[in-house]
């Protein structure tokens, strides 16, 4: 039994000898494979230009707009000849009144004028007294010339309001818009308003006509602040050849109020706030650097980099939280596989 026991007792001996080896030699063969490199993605800082902007908008309005009325509100509407958004040229009548009364004593001081005229050269009436009958038919004229509406402008009717049978009344009857250019005001501050001038062109956005951009040159500029808006009315026209754009659309105007040429731009979401710091990580030897950065203009996703790297380098782009100064990385341009 003793000899059993202390058999027993060797094996046993053996066997944590032999385990011991064995996690010493695992631990040693871990420490040799090297530290684990951690994927991240990379791009090559380059250089750019950027542009900041900031977006300026207002309702579009007809470069022209007249509305209409009679100058006799008694007068009664005999015929409306043209329907809203039917296109009229100068002159096109836009609503008739009732005219007979007028026709009858045009007629009769016609008749008179004619008589009056013989008498005149037989010595019967003074000359004065003919002139008076010729002004008097020519006032008749005139007013004849007032039982219709003509449009003064080329345009669309806009609105009529005139309906056949009725008083003619004192509010407009018709309107007819211009819509061949239009106008946009926007409102600029006196930070921005140095950086305009007169006849410059600039891309308008109008999101309910099109996807396109349309061009606006600046035909006036305020000389005095707005006191309501504390701004300087800036406004522009828009020719409308496909005539999808109507009066009441939203447009909308990018201002450049800054530009950078030829710097250092780096993806904004590269760039990370350390110790009070901003940094990047750059990959060399297949480690992470950290970086300090100046940053200058931001815009969107871009910042420009005014100092803390150079044209060239690999910063990492994807991964960079999960990275510290000196870590291993397996670097994979952004976008591979």
């Amino acid at each position: 039994m003793y000899y059993k026991t202390k058999e027993t007792v060797l094996l046993i001996f053996l066997m944590i000898c032999l385990a011991a080896a064995g996690c010493s030699n695992k631990a040693v063969n871990t420490t040799g494979a090297g530290e684990k490199k951690i994927p991240v993605s990379v791009e090559t800082v380059q250089k750019g230009n950027m542009k900041k902007y900031i977006l300026l908008g207002g309702l579009l309005s007809p470069r022209e707009e007249v509305a209409l009325a009679s100058k006799n509100p008694a007068l009664k509407v005999v015929a409306v000849p043209v329907q809203v958004g039917e296109r009229v040229a100068v002159n096109t009548p836009l609503v008739y009144f009732d005219s007979r009364e007028i026709n009858i004593q045009i007629g009769e001081a016609e008749l008179n004028y004619e008589r009056t005229s013989q008498l005149f050269e037989a010595g019967a009436v003074s000359k004065y007294q003919l002139e008076q009958l010729e002004t008097a038919l020519e006032n008749l004229r005139l007013q004849k010339e007032n039982m219709s509406l003509l449009s003064p402008i080329n345009g669309v009717v806009a609105s009529v309001a005139a309906v056949e049978g009725q008083l003619a009344g004192s509010m407009p009857l018709v309107t007819v818009v211009d819509i061949d250019t239009l106008k946009l005001q926007v409102q600029v501050g006196e930070a921005n308003i140095g950086k305009l001038k007169l006849g410059e062109k600039m891309e308008v956005s109008i999101p309910a006509a099109s996807e396109e951009l349309y061009t606006g040159t600046i035909t006036t500029i305020a000389p005095h602040i707005d006191a309501r808006t504390k701004a300087y009315p800036v406004t522009m026209e828009i020719v409308n050849d496909s005539m999808a754009v109507k009066g009441g659309m939203y447009g909308e105007v990018r201002l450049a109020v800054d530009s950078r040429e030829d710097v250092l731009v780096v993806p904004q979401y590269a760039v990370l706030d350390y110790e009070q710091k901003k940094i990047v990580y750059a990959v060399e030897n297949e480690k992470a650097v950290l970086r300090e950065v100046k940053l200058g203009m931001t815009i969107g996703n871009e910042a420009e980099i005014v100092s803390g790297l150079s044209a060239g380098e690999t910063i990492i782009v994807e991964g960079q939280y999960g990275v510290k100064d000196g870590s291993a990385v397996s670097a994979t341009a952004r976008g591979e596989k």
